[in-house]
């Protein structure tokens, strides 16, 4: 926090005259508005410590920045499923906007962007990879715990990122601190410290802390025992 703090920039491991304007921190007092960090302290194979950061979500409309934990997707294809889904949904959009509302047809179209929306979004569920210390992995929905609907958002979180991240380089996870940054929102001051979410991170945790069983997610989701 005091890096951020006192470079104001994400990219304060670099020389100053090598940092980019665009990863600046004056970026969490705009409109936008704040955002959540995370930083994971681990242990390698040899036992040296290794410190991991992440940031939630994308940081000025870049969800990849060198020296952050990565999303837990390929990018590329991410973006491609996108571009379906908009190629999809725009045109119905434009013409649910021209006919009458509560019309027949109006109710039909509204019918089909949902059942298209849901399609695509269960796409880029499938994209994300969830790991876990077993070395194990699973899709977003196979990993997610709660017999719910999964929130949007979930797997972008700062958790996730640096469990996944420290899971994928063999490295054991000692300590978590997540804190706020930038304008604060109606519930995150800047400053403040906070645990994972409960309604997005809290069912990928069960999965992706653990270690040394494999996780069997029948029983995770019956809640007949233990997520993990």
């Amino acid at each position: 926090m005091a890096q951020l703090h006192e470079s104001g920039q994400l990219d304060f491991d670099l020389h100053e005259e090598q940092r980019d304007p665009e990863l600046s921190t004056s970026f969490l007092y705009s409109t936008t508005g704040g955002k959540m960090f995370g930083v994971l302290v681990c242990e390698d194979r040899n036992g040296d410590e290794v410190i991991l950061k992440a940031f939630s979500g994308k940081y000025n409309n870049r969800r990849t920045i060198a020296g952050w934990a990565p999303h837990l997707f390929d990018e590329l294809l991410f973006n491609a499923v996108i571009e379906e889904g908009n190629s999809l949904i725009h045109p119905l959009t434009d013409r649910i906007a021209s006919i009458e509302k509560g019309s027949g047809e109006w109710k039909e179209l509204n019918e089909e962007r949902k059942r298209i929306s849901h399609h695509i979004l269960e796409k880029l569920y499938a994209l994300y990879e969830v790991r876990n210390f077993n070395n194990e992995q699973r899709s977003l929905s196979e990993a997610f715990l709660y017999a719910k609907s999964i929130p949007t958002g979930t797997g972008d979180c700062c958790a996730p990122k640096l469990l996944s991240h420290a899971a994928i380089h063999g490295l054991k996870p000692l300590s978590l601190a997540e804190f706020f940054l930038g304008a604060s929102s109606g519930t995150k001051t800047a400053g403040s410290f906070y645990p994972p979410c409960e309604d997005k991170c809290l069912p990928l945790l069960g999965f992706m802390l653990c270690h040394g069983t494999s996780a069997d997610p029948s029983v995770a989701k019956s809640g007949t025992g233990s997520p993990g």
